[in-house]
């Protein structure tokens, strides 16, 4: 039978009281059950929250357990279970020596919610002289993680079809144009493309620029789907001058913009589809004697809120790179415990912040 006692105060200890351990101890269910007064066992089942302990124990074990730093022996539990209790996310590092900030708060998000649920996270950088695909091989091969989450798909991704193969979990973050069907969780950016040009053809631009991520990518190519479908709805046609392909970084939108406004004198206005390569379009303006928000207009797209900063501030198709992160988890969570791929795939709607960044100023 589980103890049932005062549990107020155990031991000289009340709730709002800290406890304390002596430095470099190890925390183990035998130090939370003997500061308590209770048996390892019922601890144990406090911690799982077993329906013969009572909610009042199961309150203070939890309080407890946290505040003396307990932490669950993931090894003994790897070697009952066969698992890791740990996941990789496999992230491409555009430019040597630098940090994407961007994708950080995507992390966040994704560790967060796999810390919570006792799950370690293991960043993989894929480093520009990496081969993707034996990146990924390399993880599974090494027995080291549960599941994988993977970003910048393309359309017949190798990757993808190696872990279907092998039977990893795992969740990507964009689409893919297999048959198979997989965990995915994606922004709608065939819709996003269309809107940016109906924008900016709206604004009296007769030929804008479509500045695309590169058109290995799946999500680029959706970008320039919905872009032609605007043009075509309105019986335009879209040159091979009004699209380009880049690294989505600053120095490669900087490069680009002195490349376009010098071929192209007469452009007034881009859809940039990446945030840090527009901030880099606009130090790119300026060196070609042009200015963002006055004789050239800009529309961008991104997880971050960083274009309400940029000089002048741009209009941008949002969404939350931390809200992708958990989703992204959450769906790697489920996708371990074994639920249908085809219920976990999820298309996720933008929401445009309009700082008018599409007009040009009289």
């Amino acid at each position: 039978m589980t103890e049932q006692k005062d549990l107020s105060k155990v031991h000289g200890w009340g709730l709002g009281r800290g406890l304390r351990r002596e430095a470099g101890q190890r925390v183990t269910l035998r130090t939370v059950a003997t500061a308590l007064g209770l048996s390892v066992t019922t601890v144990s089942r406090a911690l799982k929250e077993g329906p013969e302990v009572n909610r009042e124990t199961i309150e203070l074990v939890k309080r407890a357990a946290s505040e003396l730093g307990y932490r669950p022996n993931l090894g003994g539990i790897n070697l009952r279970t066969g698992k890791t209790h740990a996941i990789g996310i496999v992230l491409p590092f555009g430019r040597e020596g630098e940090v994407n900030i961007v994708v950080a708060s995507l992390i966040e998000g994704a560790s967060r919610y796999m810390k919570a649920r006792g799950y370690r996270t293991t960043i993989v950088p894929q480093l520009q002289a990496d081969d993707p695909f034996a990146t990924v091989r390399d993880i599974v091969e090494e027995g080291s993680v549960d599941g994988i989450i993977i970003t910048h798909t393309t359309p017949q991704d190798d990757r993808v079809k190696y872990l279907l193969e092998v039977g990893m979990p795992f969740v990507t973050f964009g689409r893919t144009e297999l048959l198979s069907v997989h965990p995915s969780i994606d922004l709608d950016h065939e819709v996003i493309g269309a809107h940016a040009a109906r924008l900016l053809l709206d604004a009296g631009h007769r030929k804008p620029l479509l500045i695309a991520p590169s058109s290995q990518f799946t999500y680029s190519l959706q970008f320039v789907r919905g872009w032609r479908k605007a043009f075509a709805e309105r019986h335009l046609d879209v040159t091979g001058e009004q699209i380009h392909f880049t690294a989505g970084t600053p120095d490669n939108g900087r490069e680009l913009a002195k490349r376009v406004v010098t071929q192209n004198p007469e452009a007034t206005a881009a859809f940039v589809a990446s945030e840090e390569a527009a901030l880099g379009f606009l130090a790119g303006l300026r060196d070609a004697g042009r200015q963002g928000g006055q004789d050239f207009a800009l529309i961008t797209y991104g997880g971050t809120a960083l274009p309400d900063f940029f000089n002048p501030p741009l209009s941008t198709f949002y969404y939350s790179n931390h809200a992708i992160g958990e989703r992204l988890a959450a769906f790697l969570t489920l996708a371990i415990a074994g639920d249908d791929p085809a219920e976990l795939r999820e298309i996720v709607q933008a929401e445009f912040v309009d700082h008018n960044s599409q007009l040009l100023s009289a």
